[in-house]
């Protein structure tokens, strides 16, 4: 209901700003100048590659933004001013709320603010010393805001280079520049380019191992010193004072799984080691050798977070798990130097409940005028052979009845309906290859049902179906499914009166 009531206030709100828009004028303060906005000229002495990118970006910087405008009217501003009078009204006032804006003159904008910001962004584009001027427009009621803006040819980089250290990791920094060339010679200086290298910089070293670093250790400088005009050597070195944990790669200790943690319950003691994993848990309740496929992570080896991304994903979807942990702990070990740390990697998986019922009531009609009700009733029972399995039974009833006047009057349709899923999740067939499929687990779906149509007065129909197949998401936008095998049976008796 209050949607309805919305629409025809605001169409009655935007008629009558219509008709009084031209009085807008009488409200500005005397001595104010309303600002209607900035426009800007642009131009290169020199040809510049995606010049419109560089004025798209400038036009971030001209503020404030002026008044909005809705079919060639500031309606927010009139809201805003009529409700400023001494006698408002509850109408006004309700419009004000909805749709009122402050105004914006043109003594609040600082053209010298907003050039210093252009200025700014053209620098960071490689653009230096360019020609920046402002002129205002004024009117009797209301100005706007010319920007002029002249730019030179920009900086472009000679030389890309990495300061030398005895640090490994300046062998891996030097790696990823080899294979990458996102910054290379001839390029424009763009600082925008610059940070989005000390992201891919920093996402490379740690899946290098490099635990503790962070993208604000890179520093980048410029030196145009011996060079051609418009050009610069960029050099990439380390800041001072970096933490020595944050320069050296981290190594696998140890792999703890607790298959069945709850914070009420704290962790238990039983413990099974597998392919040097330990599984802590109270009761088998998921048994090892089904949970080890699903940990990419592996003792001795470097720290990944593609790799306790991807087992963290593939852990959560088994279905059994609410709740999925992966924590890393820093220890210390002997004979470790200082060219290598260590992590005590410890995953929490906390559990959903073991059973769930689902009840589902709908009212369905139908273009065939056949109207009822039906009742869906869904039971679960997850992990129930301790390796993630989970079953689904669903009983399904329905009854519609046709309204309709004439001979078919009194049609009605009865459908009863039952079904089961079991789901692996895992290969069965051929055989267990869960760690080649890096991003999700192939799971096996074993379906069978039965369902009972009757149609009075027209014919009765019972049917058994049966499927067995695989899904998987071979990544995040893609998935597969897979069905070998399906077999439906059906029965078909007619009715004639």
């Amino acid at each position: 209901m209050k949607a309805f009531i919305k629409i025809p206030v605001f169409v009655a709100a935007c008629f009558v700003a219509g008709m009084v828009s031209c009085r807008v004028k009488k409200f500005i303060p005397e001595g104010e100048l309303l600002y209607t906005g900035s426009k800007i000229d642009l131009k290169a002495e020199t040809k510049v590659w995606h010049l419109s990118e560089v004025e798209d970006e400038l036009e971030t910087v001209m503020m404030p933004e002026p008044n909005s405008k809705i079919l060639g009217i500031r309606l927010g501003l009139l809201a805003h001013y009529k409700a400023q009078s001494k006698h408002p009204g509850l109408y006004y006032r309700f419009i004000n709320k909805k749709i009122g804006e402050e105004p914006v003159y043109m003594s609040d904008v600082n053209p010298l603010r907003v050039e210093e910001l252009m200025n700014n962004r053209l620098e960071n584009r490689g653009f230096f010393r360019s020609d920046i001027s402002s002129i205002e427009k004024k009117g009797k009621h209301a100005g706007l805001v010319r920007y002029r803006v002249r730019v030179r040819e920009p900086y472009t980089i000679n030389s890309y280079q990495l300061d030398s250290g005895t640090l490994p990791i300046y062998n891996d920094i030097s790696e990823y520049m080899k294979r990458s060339g996102f910054v290379k010679p001839g390029a424009r200086f763009d600082l925008e380019r610059f940070k989005t290298e000390r992201d891919r910089i920093d996402l490379f070293l740690k899946n290098k191992g490099y635990y503790n670093f962070n993208a604000d250790f890179l520093i980048f400088e410029a030196d145009t010193n011996g060079l051609a005009d418009k050009s610069v050597d960029l050099f990439l070195r380390l800041k001072k004072d970096v933490p020595h944990k944050s320069v050296i790669p981290y190594e696998v200790t140890s792999i703890n799984v607790f298959p069945h943690y709850s914070l009420n319950e704290g962790v238990k003691n039983d413990t099974v080691t597998l392919s040097e994993i330990k599984f802590i848990q109270d009761s088998g309740f998921f048994q090892p050798r089904r949970l080890a496929p699903y940990i990419l992570l592996e003792k001795g080896k470097r720290y990944n977070p593609t790799d306790s991304r991807r087992t963290s994903n593939r852990l959560s979807s088994i279905g059994t798990y609410k709740f999925v942990n992966i924590r890393y702990d820093e220890v210390g070990q002997e004979n470790g130097g200082d060219t290598l740390g260590y992590l005590a990697t410890n995953i929490y998986l906390s559990p959903l409940k073991k059973r769930a019922l689902r009840a589902e009531l709908q009212g369905v009609t139908k273009s065939n005028n056949f109207v009822g009700p039906s009742l869906s009733l869904t039971y679960s029972n997850r992990n129930l052979f301790r390796g993630g399995e989970t079953l689904n039974l669903t009983g399904q009833a329905g009854y519609e009845q046709q309204l309709i006047k004439g001979d078919n009057t009194g049609l009605s349709s009865v459908q009863l309906g039952l079904k089961g899923d079991l789901v692996f999740p895992r290969l069965l067939f051929p055989g267990e290859v869960g760690r080649k499929f890096k991003y999700a687990v192939p799971k096996t779906r074993f379906s069978t049902g039965v369902e009972y149509l009757n149609r009075s007065k027209l014919y009765t129909l019972q049917s058994v179906a049966g499927s067995f197949g695989y899904n998987w998401n071979a990544s995040r936008y893609v998935y597969h499914e897979l069905t070998p095998l399906s077999v439906n049976v059906c029965a078909l008796n007619g009715k004639y009166s």
